[in-house]
């Protein structure tokens, strides 16, 4: 073992008194992997997911993260003098949790040494691959080193896909619930949308939520960002098939699928390379270098057209900025207001270009005389909204691109909930 990882250990424990002195119980949180090596990518996850898990608990205080050369460990404080309780409580995570096997949780009273799971009558920690004690397989060198990291790997990428998979789920049905959404596609209205239904949406969701979910992947397998877009073309391009085989025909999300589809690419690899949440705008800026491309395309789809005649951007543009609006209306999302949702949506109708608005709009001066309507609409006010999307339906306006946006929205605060 090396100077570097001695010192590093040797430090932690300094770290854990420091930390002592200014509170009265603290979880060492360190995830439990094998080898010389410590600084992987799912290193770094394991202990920044089991921090937010610990952030849930009534009495977490506090948490600051350490990257060292023998790993990342963070250091957690809890209101509470009953140690035998919080530690019994850790074991359970350690115990129960999908990903409990590949992390320790230690917790220290008022000194070191922490209290372990022997006083407390429980055994040793098992072996993640045969069930013996993890302590006689290390001595033994029972399996390899390769197929120890390999099953972490393994295990860790298929939490996170369905984890993901949740999160996807729930941003796009948050957008389709809401109600009185401007001539959207509800669970009640079919907005201006006749050839559309709450159904058929659905349908389209389920079809291209796996070709999301496998662009994460990529993402976080990837090594670097360059060309990635180009790579995962192919995947959009099925994603937009399998969308119209379910819907018999209708465009219900091509638009979404571009737009989560590259920010899907960016988190997982923001979530592996273990960059803060605000790396993944950047991401998408560098995965998307090469769309100006596009641009010099004939002005055959409406998005096209729109660049042609107004030098509208779109969807493109958003993604090219490292979707500005987004960022934008992530500063704004309050759960607890009753109707955050359409503040937020009616943010990023304001702040965009949505190339579906402005041609449903048939003209630049309609499509500004409806959105100086919309800045003066009171969210607040059950009949205004209901008002306006009456209006909006008459009137046969939509603003798909938006919705796609507060999508893309929702999904980035839950990764941001989920893993910062």
């Amino acid at each position: 073992m090396n100077d570097s990882i001695l010192n590093a250990r040797e430090e932690r424990m300094n770290e854990v008194l420091n930390f002592l002195s200014t509170s009265h119980l603290s979880i060492l949180v360190k995830a439990n992997i094998p080898g010389p090596h410590k600084n992987l990518g799912e290193a770094h996850l394991l202990v920044r997911l089991f921090c937010n898990e610990l952030k849930k608990n009534k009495r977490y205080k506090a948490c600051k993260l350490f990257n060292t050369d023998d790993g990342p460990f963070a250091l957690i404080s809890f209101v509470s003098n009953d140690i035998k309780s919080i530690k019994l409580e850790m074991i359970n995570l350690e115990e129960n949790h999908e990903l409990g096997r590949f992390i320790d949780l230690d917790v220290f009273g008022s000194s070191i040494p922490s209290l372990s799971r022997k006083e407390l009558g429980f055994s040793l920690r098992k072996c993640y691959l045969c069930g013996k004690d993890a302590s006689y397989c290390s001595r033994n060198k029972s399996h390899s080193l390769d197929l120890l990291l390999s099953y972490i790997k393994e295990c860790v990428m298929t939490y996170l896909t369905k984890q993901i998979e949740l999160l996807l789920i729930k941003s796009m049905m948050t957008e389709l619930d809401l109600e009185d959404k401007f001539g959207l596609v509800t669970k009640s209205s079919q907005g201006s949308h006749p050839d559309m239904n709450y159904q058929m949406m659905k349908k389209a969701q389920q079809a291209i939520i796996p070709y999301f979910k496998k662009l994460f992947e990529i993402g976080y397998q990837a090594d670097n960002l360059i060309n990635l877009l180009e790579k995962t073309r192919n995947i959009g391009i099925d994603a937009e098939q399998q969308m119209l085989k379910a819907t018999g025909g209708i465009n219900a999300y091509k638009g979404l699928i571009f737009v989560l589809g590259i920010t899907c690419l960016a988190s997982g690899y923001e979530i592996n390379h273990h960059q803060n949440f605000n790396s993944i705008f950047e991401n998408i800026k560098t995965i998307s270098l090469t769309i100006n491309d596009d641009f010099k395309n004939p002005p055959i789809t409406s998005g096209l057209k729109a660049y042609h005649e107004y030098g509208f951007m779109g969807i493109r543009g958003e993604v090219k900025n490292g979707l500005p609006s987004v960022q934008s209306t992530l500063k704004i999302i309050n759960p607890d207001e009753k109707h955050y949702l359409h503040r937020c949506l009616k943010q990023l109708i304001l702040i965009s270009e949505d190339t579906v608005f402005l041609k449903r709009s048939k003209s630049m001066d309609s499509y500004l005389k409806f959105k100086s309507a919309i800045k003066q609409l009171d969210i607040s006010n059950p009949d205004e909204l209901k008002s306006f999307t009456v209006k909006a339906i008459s009137e046969n306006l939509s603003f798909g691109g938006s919705a796609d946006l507060l999508i893309t929205t929702l999904f980035l605060q839950s990764i941001k909930e989920f893993y910062t």
